[in-house]
C-alpha cells in the first residue's frame, strides 16, 4: 500500500492510497471522505498510474504502511505545504 499526496488549489490536499494487493486506486478529499475509487485493478495498472500521473502531481508519502498508519497520516496530511503550521 503506497499514500501520495495531491496538492490542490485553495492550500488543500488530497490523499491517494494505491493498493497493488488489493487492485484499488482510493483519493480521498481533505475530509477524509472518499471521492473516487477504482477498484479490480491489476499490478500493472497501478503501476503504470503510479508512474505517469501521480508520480507528476503528487508526493508519495510512504510505501507500504498498515490501516493503523493510515489514520495517523490523514491527520498529518493537513498540515503539509501550510504556511500557518511551517
Amino acid at each position: 500500500m503506497t499514500i501520495w499526496i495531491w496538492p490542490q488549489p485553495g492550500n488543500k490536499a488530497w490523499k491517494v492510497i494505491s493498493d497493488y494487493e488489493k487492485g484499488v486506486i482510493r483519493v480521498y478529499n481533505e475530509k477524509g471522505e472518499i471521492i473516487l475509487e477504482k477498484r479490480g485493478l491489476s499490478r500493472a495498472v497501478i503501476s503504470i498510474v503510479e508512474a505517469n500521473f501521480l508520480s507528476m502531481v503528487a508526493t508519495k508519502l510512504s510505501d507500504h504502511e498498515t490501516d493503523a498508519d493510515i489514520s495517523s497520516t490523514s491527520k498529518t496530511m493537513l498540515y503539509l505545504d501550510n504556511p500557518m503550521y511551517a
